[in-house]
């Protein structure tokens, strides 16, 4: 028989049947028997294949008892971990529940990084924990932010994690907003922060923007200033052409419209408000006046503008006066403060042409005592229609809210 030959029978025939001897629930008789049918040149895999099965019934067992993953879950980290003694992963699980790490934590942060069970908890993990308690991070917030990205707990104090620290306390110049940025996005600390943003954030000072408004943009807008350069630098050419101020707040709410959705997406929502009549003019308008107004779904601009114009008979170029209401609640705001008017103009107490935003903008407090506690005598259970108790939720108006996210 050629070598050829041979080899290709003992990897189609004997080599499975080593693998199926790895299986827990096959001894190590089973090993030996397939081993027996190999040349000798060959038997020295058989101590590989033995501590892969040890490796194997260490693992799993460990991952259920001492870290809380499931059986399903221990299964599949098993492939990605071999632990061969408890020694290592001991001492990173007391390091672990020493800092405030609960079972759920632990078991989430292993089956997202098992590889930490392995590290020097002295070395590399409590270091990490000592330098974000320098500046007032607590050991309850690491094991929130680090459970759920573990990867902090993986890269480098002296090149990364430290840098990055005096990059943002920098910028946004008290330890306070740094803690903030760090609760909000953690994962920014896994970027070359002063690499990446430095350049944008220049361009953003150079165009005249506050301080505040750069801060402002690291704690709650930082996708702005993630973009790629060429596209970074084209959406602000953009906004700047429409009219918005770098001074002013409107210019980041414009620029994370932008980023947040695509072009071919923005122009399928300009249809749909040029569908209900609003000409390109309007558009640009309202967007200047309150670009969010944008981040709406479509089914919510449909369902806003079916309720307002021919439910409650507005003109659709009223609503473009008022465009905060699609930043609004429909189910829980405006379906119930409708409901009320529709009400008191079919008893004639209130006069048919209200201004929207009058209906829509003030707390509820203003508006219960403008259209509810003002008229309960003539209408006693207004309240319960404000509130949509049993028998109140729609009334004649038949108004049918198609999507819950809403």
């Amino acid at each position: 028989m050629s070598g050829y030959v041979y080899r290709r029978l003992v990897y189609a025939q004997v080599l499975p049947n080593i693998y199926r001897c790895v299986v827990p629930n096959l001894g190590t008789n089973h090993v030996d028997l397939c081993l027996s049918f190999l040349p000798t040149s060959i038997r020295s895999f058989s101590n590989k294949i033995e501590q892969v099965r040890e490796d194997y019934l260490f693992t799993v067992p460990y991952l259920i008892n001492s870290c809380g993953l499931s059986p399903e879950k221990a299964e599949s980290v098993s492939k990605r971990i071999k632990l061969q003694s408890a020694e290592q992963p001991d001492l990173v699980l007391k390091v672990l529940r020493n800092r405030g790490f609960t079972t759920a934590h632990i078991a989430k942060l292993v089956g997202l990084r098992p590889s930490l069970l392995l590290a020097n908890p002295e070395k590399s993990i409590l270091p990490k924990f000592k330098f974000f308690n320098t500046f007032g991070i607590t050991d309850a917030e690491l094991a929130r932010v680090c459970s759920s990205n573990p990867t902090i707990l993986g890269c480098s104090l002296e090149n990364l994690l430290i840098p990055n620290y005096k990059f943002l306390k920098s910028v946004l110049l008290s330890d306070a907003n740094v803690i903030k940025s760090f609760r909000n996005n953690s994962w920014l600390f896994l970027q070359d922060l002063p690499k990446t943003l430095s350049p944008k954030l220049a361009v953003l000072r150079e165009l005249g923007m506050p301080e505040n408004f750069v801060a402002l943009i690291l704690t709650c807008y930082i996708s702005i200033v993630l973009q790629k350069r060429e596209k970074f630098d084209k959406n602000v050419k953009k906004v700047i052409e429409m009219g918005f101020d770098p001074q002013k707040s409107g210019f980041i709410h414009a620029m994370q419209v932008f980023v947040a959705m695509s072009q071919s997406t923005r122009e399928h929502k300009l249809d749909v408000f040029r569908g209900w009549g609003w000409s390109d003019e309007d558009i640009m308008l309202v967007f200047r006046k309150r670009p969010s107004f944008m981040n709406a779904s479509e089914s919510k601009i449909m369902n806003a503008m079916d309720l307002l114009v021919n439910k409650m008979g507005w003109q659709s170029t009223d609503i473009a006066l008022c465009p905060d209401i699609f930043l609004m609640s429909l189910e829980k705001r405006v379906i119930p403060r409708c409901l009320v008017i529709k009400v008191l103009q079919s008893k004639g107490l209130v006069k048919k042409k209200l201004c929207l935003s009058s209906c829509v903008k003030p707390v509820e407090k203003l508006f219960l005592d403008r259209f509810v506690t003002k008229y309960l005598d003539q209408v006693p259970e207004l309240m319960n229609i404000y509130q949509r108790k049993d028998g109140f939720q729609a009334l004649d108006m038949n108004i049918c809210v198609s999507s819950s996210k809403l």
